[in-house]
This record gives structure tokens, sequence and C-alpha cells, in this order.
């Protein structure tokens, strides 16, 4: 019998941007960016960061694949984790998903909680997140993941320890965007 339970993936990347190669520099991780989909073929991907592509601000709530930032470097290093879960699940992220879509312009990066994060303390604002804060938020409120910490200090890097976590790709987003996850052996 096949299995057809419905996947979240968490994307987690690190692009060439300065903001990204600051990041890079403070944490030391390979990954220090976190986006969310449920689309297999990569097409709609969601999270906080820039909303254009030459200016790191503004930023906040945008589905990244209309920004394009993934084509301003010639390779972008990413792992994809997918996270089974259930219709329930699957239904509680779509109804969050659908009300940041709806209400974009309220949602803002959490510029602030960026530098409290880097200090290991949490800063939270309403309808302000970081990315990791933001995918984090979503698998918290969605049941889909525990976190042993507070969302605000949530890193790219803890997504790939989680217990529930599949990694089902390790390559580059340049890679992977065009053919999408419909082969699970590509990349792993």
């Amino acid at each position: 019998m096949a299995n057809n339970r419905k996947k979240i993936y968490v994307i987690l990347s690190q692009t060439g941007t300065v903001p990204a190669r600051i990041i890079k520099f403070f944490t030391g991780a390979p990954y220090n960016h976190a986006s969310l989909s449920t689309d297999s073929e990569l097409q709609e991907i969601y999270s906080f960061c820039r909303k254009f592509k030459r200016f790191a601000l503004p930023a906040g709530f945008v589905e990244e694949n209309g920004v394009g930032v993934f084509d301003m470097f010639n390779r972008v290093p990413c792992e994809i984790y997918a996270f089974e879960v259930s219709d329930e699940q699957y239904e509680m992220y779509q109804t969050m998903l659908d009300s940041f879509k709806k209400d974009k312009k309220l949602y803002s990066y959490n510029v602030i909680g960026l530098i409290g994060l880097a200090f290991g303390l949490a800063v939270h604002r309403k309808n302000h997140f970081v990315c990791s804060q933001f995918v984090a938020h979503i698998l918290s409120e969605c049941k889909i993941a525990v976190f042993n910490k507070d969302l605000g200090l949530v890193k790219p890097d803890d997504f790939r320890y989680l217990d529930n976590a599949e990694l089902v790709y390790k390559g580059d987003m340049k890679t992977i965007l065009p053919l999408g996850l419909g082969k699970k052996s590509v990349g792993v």
C-alpha cells in the first residue's frame, strides 16, 4: 500500500547576500535561511526575507520564488527536509499560510529579533518574524515539531536535528528548483 501522507518541506539555504554572509560569520552554520513549502515541485516557497531582489530592506513575508534571490548566485547550497503530516496538520498549515498570504502587509521582518538572536536573546514583536522564527512558529502551532527552546531563539540549523525531519535533498538550490523533489534519490 502506497504512503499517501502529505508532507511539509523545510528548505535550509545559504545565499551569497551580504546579510547571509554576515549571519554565517557569526553562526558558523552551513545554512542561515529557512523557508517552507508543501509543493514537491518547489514552485511555492515561503519565508520572511527581503521583498526585492537587490535590497535587504524592506523585508517581510514573501513567496521567495517571486523575489528571485536564488537566481543571483551561481550556487546556493541547501538541504531540504520533509515532515510527514496528518490531514489535520496539513489543514492547519494551509489555514495559517493563507492568513499570512492574505494579510502579508501586516507582517515585517524582525530585525531587532535577528540582533537578539545573535546574542541569545529572544525578541518577540507582534507580526514580526525572522525566517527561522516564522518556520518554527508554523511547525509548532501545527503540532508538526516540538522545540525545546523559545521560538525566538530557533536558528535554521536547529531544523536539521528535529527527530521527525527527513533529509530528502542536499545540494544546490539552483539544480533542484527546475526539477522539484519528484525523485527522492535526487541529491541525497
